[in-house]
């Protein structure tokens, strides 16, 4: 049985309209596009981009895939006394900041993630809500 995945036009689509907004945004940003079972479809590194951000960009995809959710609705804030909650032991990495939107079909279904990386986490968002339409 076949489940519902991006292509790799849209994963393209996706990452141009991205690299769209964060020209107009004065950003140097990376892209990457996981389909739902978190694995690379496209990836792409804009002239003058950090290195790190390749890094923070398929982690930002990749927490994206695996909750479902924008990775900054994860980022719950820290209250003095608490146990922190953290992923740095999980296998491959997930960062609970902005960048990391799911990417959803008309019908509800999980196509994929684009993890972004290249400004400051709220940055980060606002090209990736804006990449994925």
């Amino acid at each position: 049985m076949s489940h519902p995945t991006i292509t790799l036009e849209a994963a393209r689509q996706v990452i141009h309209a991205g690299q769209e907004k964060a020209r107009n945004l004065g950003l140097n940003a990376v892209f990457a596009v996981l389909d739902a079972g978190a694995n690379l479809v496209a990836f792409e590194r804009m002239d003058g981009a950090w290195l790190a951000s390749n890094d923070l960009a398929l982690a930002k995809s990749r927490t994206s895939v695996m909750f479902e959710a924008a990775s900054e609705a994860l980022n719950a804030p820290l209250q003095l006394g608490e146990p922190l909650p953290h992923f740095d032991h999980t296998n491959g990495g997930l960062l609970l900041m902005g960048g990391g939107v799911p990417i959803i079909d008309d019908n509800g279904q999980l196509l994929g993630a684009l993890g972004v990386s290249g400004g400051t986490p709220e940055q980060d968002a606002e090209v990736a809500r804006t990449a994925i339409g």
